[in-house]
């Protein structure tokens, strides 16, 4: 007879379903898992049209597909096609998906391993309790649909309902007062739903979340002033003021592999890119040997190398972009860098539309009009120049608060909760589970993607090592186990540290080895990495290569995946027009040759030129800017005047190309195609990335020849030269476009 005991998980997000998975395929339990919504996702539940509980279901994942996964479903087996445009699922998902396709996934994953029969929906946790004899667990729930509560026993239970429960905030509205002028980023959507005035948009909060709602605003400001349509919105008007409490750096989504020619410092012009994660996440930079997480505090000579390898990758301190607030000083360096995902967010810096602003909020006043408010800082060390200074922005219409969450787990009864340690005052780490943050002090109930930031393939290494873990010992209350990853002194000795004075050797995410940790709780768990695709351990780490019992084919076919995307990225130009086009963004220095082989005067035109964001007019294409040039042309006879020209340039995910489209009379709309870009690497290191276009426009024909020189992933400059042979044209056109000497922008502060 087969022993077998009963679990009960809380959730049906990505940490449920993986648990879920985990613990049926072990095949000695009984699973239920209890959801309080009416289907599986959690966070990404929500679909095209629906509004989104912590997230808009249009918001692009910040980590490639190859993370945002699980080990044996591939992405290619997802259906995508949206029931909203009636557009088609893709040939290639995209590398960075959307979150209602995330939710997607996540519904495919249910289906193939027949989790379903397994989820009560409808059904919240109210009450989870102990009983007598420390072991059954007693869970109460209460079904929406039916209005009526149910209690069952179980022999485990596992908390899968997410770290992120509850809003943090700032400010605490008094008793009755409603401000709409004030929202959580989980639930900023559009400025026009923040606020109706247009003016000053602040946000608080320097994390990930931070740069991201920032980012979106000022994208809704820069498409807002330059799609077309004669009615613009009122917030083209509009300034956002990003209050952060610490420099950090803005990471694009894709990164260089290879900033630098091999071990030298000399800087690679024409780097190679991946999805930041495959640059991030890589065991090369692990040497050989076992690897094991780094969870601890980061001293001031590990952290000066984050700094260094930060600055490697984006190409610089950021000083560049004319905002000290983002830009570390030398004595700050021996502390942890912080960083944000966007792709936008700089160059909004740079043309003067995202204001950072480092402070602490110290009160937030609101104005006798009932719509304006003062936000008081408060200038603390290291991070100010003049530590103890207080300053004021005023006149804000609307605030973000990206404030994070913190999490409380109210249906624990009292005496559970007793072996967790709970101390509210420490949001970061709330209670004290084992190394890991898997088990707890007592042996029944278990954790799965419950701390800052759950990535996927920790999230089923942690159910797969619980699941082994339950299975192999017999509960005893009395004899708690004190080994390995079932120890509690790691992150005690971390909430210590973030309570009593260390906090400032705390990395951005305490828990942010994912190498290490998949690595270590992976080992444990008897979870083999596949090297075979990567010549050994080297490469980067995804949960595909982490083939646990029970991973089918697909979980190969994803590794190969992998493997096919570093040699194109190597060999192909893969990814290097995606970079390109995002580098393009903002404001370049101008200077144009045109040369003419017939009676027609030549001349030089001297000016700028901006590729503005604004949301795709055609939804086949990624993203798209509205580029307007405006200039002196001086002729070879003498004679100048002013010119300007229009294009829409945009990136196609699918084809990896740019393309160059004429604008339309109105000077917004998207008129008839005009160039696209081949690109190729150069043919010596002295060179940036090649690119070659070859078009006939009635009845001329033009070919173009393009160079990007890179330092990191930021485009330092680039060159356009067209060759036009026509009846009536024979002339050679030579542009370059270098980025403009920085100035430090204003915050309007008091």
């Amino acid at each position: 007879m087969v022993f077998t005991r009963t679990v009960c998980i809380v959730g049906a997000g990505p940490s449920g379903l993986a648990a879920a998975k985990a613990f049926l395929q072990h095949g000695s339990y009984v699973v239920t898992v209890y959801e309080a919504t009416d289907r599986v996702g959690g966070m990404w539940k929500a679909r095209p049209g629906e509004y989104g509980d912590k997230c808009s279901p249009e918001m692009r994942t910040n980590l490639s597909r190859f993370t945002v996964a699980f080990s044996d479903l591939s992405w290619s087996s997802v259906d995508l096609s949206d029931p909203m445009t009636s557009v088609a699922s893709p040939p290639t998902p995209p590398m960075f998906p959307k979150a209602w396709q995330v939710g997607r996934y996540l519904e495919k994953y249910t289906e193939k391993f027949g989790l379903e029969s397994n989820i009560l929906f409808n059904r919240r946790v109210i009450n989870a309790d102990i009983l007598d004899d420390m072991k059954t667990w007693q869970v109460t729930t209460y079904d929406s649909k039916t209005d009526r509560e149910e209690t069952q026993t179980f022999d485990y239970l596992v908390i899968a309902s997410g770290f992120f429960e509850q809003r943090g905030r700032t400010f605490k509205p008094a008793p009755g007062a409603n401000f709409t002028n004030i929202q959580h980023s989980s639930s900023f959507r559009e400025l026009s739903t923040l606020t109706e005035r247009p003016g000053k948009i602040a946000i608080i909060g320097g994390g990930i979340s931070g740069s991201e709602a920032a980012a979106q605003a000022a994208f809704q400001i820069s498409s807002a002033k330059n799609s077309p349509g004669k009615s613009k919105s009122a917030h083209v008007g509009s300034k956002i003021y990003h209050i952060v409490n610490r420099p950090f750096y803005c990471l694009p989504r894709y990164l260089p592999q290879n900033p630098h020619h091999g071990s030298s410092q000399d800087v690679n012009l024409a780097p190679s890119f991946l999805p930041l994660d495959l640059v991030l996440y890589n065991l090369s930079r692990r040497g050989e040997g076992e690897i094991s997480g780094s969870i601890t505090t980061v001293p001031p000579e590990k952290a000066q190398k984050g700094h260094n390898f930060m600055r490697s990758v984006i190409g610089g301190d950021q000083q560049e972009y004319g905002s000290p607030a983002l830009v570390h000083e030398a004595d700050q360096t021996q502390y942890p860098g912080y960083c944000g995902i966007s792709d936008t967010y700089l160059e909004f810096v740079r043309s003067g539309l995202i204001v950072p602003v480092q402070g602490w909020v110290e009160t937030l006043e609101q104005k006798d009009d009932g719509n304006t408010f003062d936000i008081a800082l408060q200038h603390k060390e290291p991070w100010a120049k003049e530590a103890g200074t207080k300053s004021r922005l005023s006149g804000v219409t609307g605030i973000i608060e990206a404030t994070g969450y913190k999490t409380d787990l109210d249906y624990l009864h009292g005496t559970p909760k007793v072996f967790l340690y709970p101390e509210p005052s420490c949001p970061r780490i709330p209670f004290l589970l084992t190394r890991g943050s898997m088990l707890s002090d007592n042996p029944t109930l278990g954790f799965v993607g419950f701390y800052e930031g759950p990535y996927w393939g920790v999230m089923e290494v942690q159910a797969r090592y619980i699941a082994n873990s339950w299975f192999e010992s017999t509960p005893d209350p009395l004899k708690p186990t004190r080994a390995g990853l079932n120890q509690l002194d790691t992150t005690e000795r971390m909430r210590h540290q973030l309570q009593f004075g260390g906090a400032l050797q705390v990395p951005q995410f305490w828990m942010a080895d994912y190498v290490g940790i998949i690595e270590e709780i992976a080992r444990e768990a008897g979870v083999k990495r596949t090297d075979a695709a990567f010549s050994g351990q080297k490469g980067p780490i995804f949960p595909s290569r982490y083939q646990g019992p029970g991973t089918d084919g697909e979980a190969d076919v994803v590794v190969q995946e992998v493997a096919n995307v570093l040699q194109a990225s190597d060999k192909d130009a893969k990814f290097v027009a995606a970079a390109v086009f995002r580098a393009m963004q903002g404001t370049w220095s101008l200077h144009r040759n045109i040369a003419t082989r017939n009676t027609t005067p030549g001349g030089v035109l001297t000016g700028t030129a901006q590729f503005h964001p604004r949301v795709p007019t055609d939804p086949a294409y990624a993203a798209e800017y509205l580029y307007i040039e405006e200039g002196i042309f001086k002729m070879d006879n003498a004679f100048s005047f002013p010119a300007t020209r229009r294009y829409v340039y945009r990136y196609n995910e699918t084809t990896d190309k740019i393309t160059a489209w004429f604008s339309d009379e109105d000077g917004e709309s998207t008129g008839a195609f005009f160039n696209a870009w081949e690109f190729c690497p150069p043919a010596d290191e002295h060179q940036g990335w090649m690119a070659k276009g070859h078009h006939w426009c009635d009845p001329d024909t033009y070919k173009s020849g393009c160079e990007f020189k890179f330092r990191g992933a930021s485009l330092q400059s680039f060159g356009i030269t067209y060759e036009v042979v026509g009846p009536k044209k024979d002339y050679s056109h030579e542009s370059l476009y270098k980025r403009p000497k920085s100035r430090e922008g204003s915050a309007d502060l008091a």
